[in-house]
């Protein structure tokens, strides 16, 4: 004897675990976006995967499927820190000559200017917070990026005969050293910004040409 079917739809049981796996992505997205939103708010010390889960509506338990700590958090929003920074290069990169002044005080500015209105972004990104970039890979590969962006226009002044060639890695990480040097500065409340941007600016741009004017042939 054949059992009969029952008729209309059969019940399905709810699966009990883990997110699927487009469930997980969006998970995983909406902790970060949190994180990020409660850098507008809160500082970093008392920023804790129990309060980025309740922003981004999830458990706190689904949380840790997605990152062992809030330091883990952390290198999946420096890692989004630093995209931001890459294209905000891009567009004052647009607004000058793309020689090599151009693009030295290009990157000097864009730096000093992110580092400014991403505070908390920039402590992350810059500032340790139990952030390992040697642990994350992705992370690792995006904020060595920022080093080779200033060692190619440091070898571009070089070929250019802007500056006395030789030594690229030192005059690479002097000049990061000066222009990192600066914005901590002023982050740290040690110097005061000035009320007119375009002074700010002027400002900025003059400590960069110290910086590579060091450098000349």
């Amino acid at each position: 004897m054949v059992a009969k079917k029952q008729k209309g739809k059969s019940k399905t049981t709810p699966r009990v675990g883990r997110p699927n796996k487009i469930n997980s992505v969006n998970v995983r997205e909406a902790l970060i976006q949190a994180g990020v939103s409660l850098l507008e708010t809160t500082s970093l010390e008392e920023i804790s995967l129990r309060k980025v889960a309740a922003k981004a509506g999830v458990s706190h338990v689904a949380s840790y499927h997605h990152f062992e700590n809030k330091h883990a958090l952390f290198s999946a929003i420096a890692e989004i820190g630093f995209q931001k920074y890459f294209e905000a290069y891009q567009i004052e990169l647009q607004k000058t000559e793309q020689d090599f002044k151009g693009r030295y005080r290009a990157l000097g500015w864009t730096y000093f200017q992110f580092i400014m209105n991403n505070r908390q972004f920039a402590r992350i990104m810059f500032g340790g917070m139990g952030v390992e970039s040697n642990l994350s890979p992705t992370l690792s590969s995006v904020s060595r990026r920022t080093y080779r962006q200033l060692h190619e226009i440091i070898r571009m002044g070089q070929n250019l005969g802007y500056l006395e060639k030789g030594q690229t890695r030192e005059k690479t990480l002097a000049s990061w050293a000066m222009i990192h040097g600066i914005a901590m500065l002023f982050l740290e409340g040690r110097l005061q910004m000035k009320n007119d941007i375009n002074e700010m600016e002027k400002f900025i741009q003059t400590v960069t040409e110290y910086a590579y004017n060091g450098m000349k042939t």
